[in-house]
């Protein structure tokens, strides 16, 4: 299906392309999927379902690190964590400028999973917010370093917030794919850690 609409647009695959390219029968495919929207709409999340994993395994050394291991700082942190996503989209340019830009010409079941695609997005960034500054108060005053002023006291980031950061990472995303450059990603990185930063930093002063 990914295959399919990535080179010729989701209006123009038919049921019968797709079943034709995975070598398969109606019969099966429709034991799986109720129709073609459906089967795309499941492509779209288990597609998703790779950066998200990327940004997990990125921090995973920090989580998992001894206790007695000083945690890397805020900025190294957010650092791997976006360049882990970013490269995960790069390395399929033409599979993330389908999911991008053919999702949105599924009307309102479409855009409703791509929200729900997003949330998840945001809810993961506002975990991995909270465990990270459980961590950094941890070790004491002063360790969060300059790019945070304080992150004690930081329950995650809120919901409306990490929606907006979400969503202003994927503008960037599907700005730099529109424009041809997909297989560039990763040179949105130090954007989008800086911008990642700045709303940690501002919850953080409201919490203060």
């Amino acid at each position: 299906m990914i295959a399919l609409v990535a080179d010729r647009g989701y209006a123009a695959v038919t049921v019968a392309d797709v079943v034709a390219a995975a070598r398969v029968s109606k019969r099966t495919f429709y034991q799986h999927f109720a129709d073609r929207e459906d089967c795309f709409l499941a492509a779209y999340v288990a597609a998703a379902e790779g950066p998200l994993t990327r940004i997990a395994e990125a921090v995973a050394p920090a989580v998992e690190a001894d206790p007695g291991t000083p945690p890397p700082s805020l900025a190294d942190e957010v650092t791997a964590g976006t360049r882990a996503y970013l490269t995960a989209l790069a390395e399929q340019p033409a599979l993330t400028r389908t999911l991008l830009t053919e999702i949105s010409g599924l009307g309102p079941r479409g855009w409703r999973v791509r929200r729900e695609v997003l949330n998840r997005f945001a809810d993961q960034l506002s975990a991995l917010v909270a465990l990270g500054a459980a961590r950094w108060a941890s070790t004491g005053p002063g360790r969060p370093g300059p790019d945070v002023p304080e992150l004690a006291g930081v329950d995650g980031l809120p919901r409306p917030t990490a929606v907006a950061l979400v969503g202003g990472i994927n503008e960037l995303v599907l700005d730099a794919v529109e424009d041809g450059r997909g297989d560039r990603l990763g040179e949105l990185a130090p954007t989008v850690t800086d911008l990642v930063l700045a709303v940690i930093d501002r919850a953080a002063r409201r919490e203060g």
